[in-house]
């Protein structure tokens, strides 16, 4: 694969992840101009982006090996950009959650499709970290949308202060403008992707065949996953809403001090994954850097909610996000090495399938959850933090430890 063509995946996960995280950085005006409660807030982070994310997954699959992929990639661009415009025009929670349907409809069907193109243009002992890169994308964007939302609304409050109750739509406006950009980009700018065979009828088959012949193993995994991916949303949901209310930073400050230590940090626990998983010793298997990830994230959550000041707390945060981020890239790393050929696509979509809806939608949702039953008006919201990824956390060390022998088996006999 081209080092262009890698950086142009990266660069729309990049866009995805920045559109799909905004509410973070909304989350304080959204709650001071609509009346939200953290239980609503954490409905828009999670349970309503993935309404329609199983739909959009298995409706691409048909269209996995298109010599047109890039083009399609633009068509779920075009479709989440939408989401953004109806999520700024909305007036009630109902509309709000349309357009967060709407946006992980189309970042649904985006993610196989680009990631199909790294497996098929990535030999075996690269494609961990061409995985990696990729994957990298998608913290810089959870970066880009907390410095580039949160400078957006300290210009917006500092320039139009008379329209405070507006400055979240207007943000969200301003945030769809780079994917039109991208769209055109991939229609105009790029010739078409060779196309390789069709998926295989015989697909759901091979990958029912695999179940049957290691179904702890296989569940152990996602269930390993589907943690990692719980700790690392939990955090970027909420973190800008514990800075704010807990170390009194506003609403831009909390975007922009977190923005920055998530570049630094997040993109590291990516390529960190991804090296490992590539140059990792026999004995070492990805689901056994997974448990040492997780392991070692728990004692950081525990601090958060002691943390002194908003740099510390700010630190820890940012630290917990690169451990759960390295355990889910090198779940995500691993998993081709489990799957023969034709059953690896269908397998991947019903793997990002499975960890979203848990990880995407149990987590944030969780947390306001919890934050709401504590009755503190939501200055106890790194407890509840810290109490939902722990324990998703001591799940995930569970099942990946679990899952390790039985990894290794199935990649022995995919490699013979």
């Amino acid at each position: 694969m081209s080092i262009s063509l890698m950086g142009l995946l990266a660069l729309g996960h990049c866009a995805a992840f920045a559109d799909r995280n905004l509410p973070a950085v909304a989350a304080p005006l959204l709650k001071s101009s609509l009346g939200l409660t953290d239980t609503q807030l954490g409905i828009l982070d999670g349970p309503a982006f993935v309404l329609l994310y199983a739909l959009g997954m298995l409706a691409s699959w048909p269209l996995a090996r298109s010599p047109h992929r890039l083009r399609l990639i633009a068509g779920c661009i075009a479709v989440w950009a939408a989401g953004m415009v109806i999520f700024a025009l909305g007036s009630s929670f109902g509309v709000l959650v349309a357009g967060r349907a709407l946006i992980g409809l189309g970042q649904a069907a985006f993610v196989p499709l680009a990631l199909g193109l790294i497996v098929d243009g990535s030999g075996p002992q690269r494609r961990g970290r061409a995985i990696a890169v990729f994957t990298a994308g998608a913290v810089m964007g959870r970066g880009l949308a907390l410095l580039a939302g949160g400078a957006a609304l300290a210009m917006l409050a500092r320039w139009a202060p008379s329209m405070a109750h507006a400055h979240w739509r207007l943000l969200f406006l301003l945030m769809t403008v780079p994917n039109l950009i991208l769209m055109v980009w991939l229609v105009w700018g790029r010739a078409p992707v060779q196309a390789s065979a069709a998926p295989s009828p015989r697909a759901f088959g091979e990958l029912l065949a695999a179940f049957r012949q290691r179904p702890g193993t296989l569940c152990a995994y996602l269930l390993a996953s589907a943690a990692s991916v719980l700790v690392v949303q939990s955090i970027g949901a909420w973190a800008p809403s514990v800075l704010h209310r807990e170390h009194a930073l506003s609403p831009a400050a909390a975007a922009l001090t977190f923005g920055v230590a998530l570049l630094v940090a997040s993109p590291m626990g990516h390529l960190l994954a991804g090296l490992l998983v590539d140059k990792r010793r026999q004995h070492i298997t990805p689901m056994s850097i997974v448990a040492v990830a997780l392991l070692l994230v728990m004692p950081v959550l525990w601090r958060i909610p002691d943390a002194p000041s908003a740099t510390k707390a700010c630190a820890l945060l940012a630290l917990a996000s690169l451990l759960g981020g390295t355990a889910a890239v090198a779940a995500l790393a691993g998993l081709p090495s489990m799957l023969g050929t034709p059953a690896r696509d269908i397998g991947l979509r019903l793997f990002l399938t499975f960890t979203t809806l848990v990880g995407v939608a149990v987590g944030p949702y969780m947390a306001g959850v919890v934050s709401d039953g504590l009755g503190v008006g939501g200055a106890g919201l790194s407890i509840a933090l810290y109490k939902v990824c722990s324990l998703a956390a001591a799940a995930g060390v569970a099942t990946a430890l679990l899952a390790s022998p039985g990894w290794r088996g199935s990649a022995a006999e995919l490699a013979q």
